[in-house]
């Protein structure tokens, strides 16, 4: 197998709670949680190369600033990446968040 070409990771069970720290934020609605790529449900971010890309990636992580976060899985994947929704440790949704505050729209797909 060439070295470009990754083997697919089978999900993660639909309901499994991933919990941890926030090691990373690609963008807008991709964060890491304890190295676990996880693409949040239900958003719809623009894209990081544009200047509304950038704004939701820097509210991404100003909301999530390497925090604990408990997340809901759904067992299918995106890409790399889990999908799930992702609260903070206080109970709220940062999808949701990010919604609220129009920086991202709710995914109409």
């Amino acid at each position: 197998m060439p070295d470009s070409v990754q083997p697919q990771q089978p999900s993660r069970a639909r309901g499994e709670t991933l919990k941890g720290r926030v090691t990373h934020v690609r963008d807008g609605d991709t964060i890491e949680v304890s190295g676990v790529p996880v693409r949040i449900a239900n958003l719809d971010c623009a894209e990081r190369d544009t200047p509304a890309g950038r704004a939701a990636t820097r509210r991404m992580r100003a909301l999530v600033g390497g925090g604990e976060l408990n997340c809901r899985l759904e067992g299918r994947r995106s890409w790399d990446r889990e999908v799930g929704t992702c609260a903070l440790a206080d109970g709220r949704d940062i999808g949701e968040m990010l919604i609220a505050d129009r920086t991202c729209a709710r995914w109409r797909g």
